[in-house]
């Protein structure tokens, strides 16, 4: 190698090195803040008491079940046609899916029946207890 062209090439290097290190530097920065959003949306949901590992929920109208609240993502189970499937999703899209918490599966409206039924046992309280005071007050005339 000549010395023109060694003296050219560190010169260049030289040259160049600092530009490359700002480069690398902004990526990592880029990176480290998606990171760091990510990291902080996960924590947010994770720590959120309205959303735990093992409920039951309508996610995009779908039922599906927590499986999993990591740092990065969240794992769905969801039950649909196709059967179970999990569903993988960043805790950054969280914010942005309809998702509803059920609280109870079970729970429905009373048929007539045992709204009937209901009615019957509050009457028959009332009735006893005001037999029972009938039933004192003639004892008490009794006397």
């Amino acid at each position: 190698m000549s010395p023109d062209l060694n003296t050219l090439s560190m010169d260049l290097t030289g040259m160049l090195m600092p530009w490359i290190a700002v480069l690398i530097s902004l990526v990592v920065a880029v990176w480290f803040k998606d990171f760091a959003t990510g990291l902080a949306k996960g924590l947010k949901f994770k720590m959120d008491p309205a959303f735990n590992e093992g409920d039951e929920c309508l996610l995009d109208g779908e039922l599906a079940m927590i499986v999993k609240i990591g740092i990065r993502q969240t794992v769905f189970g969801v039950y649909s046609d196709r059967g179970y499937t999990w569903r993988y999703i960043p805790n950054e899209r969280i914010p942005y899916l309809k998702l509803e918490k059920v609280i109870k599966k079970d729970l429905h409206i009373d048929t007539d029946e045992e709204k009937a039924k209901k009615m019957k046992s509050i009457i028959d309280r009332v009735q006893d207890k005001q037999i029972a005071q009938n039933r004192s007050a003639i004892e008490e005339m009794k006397k």
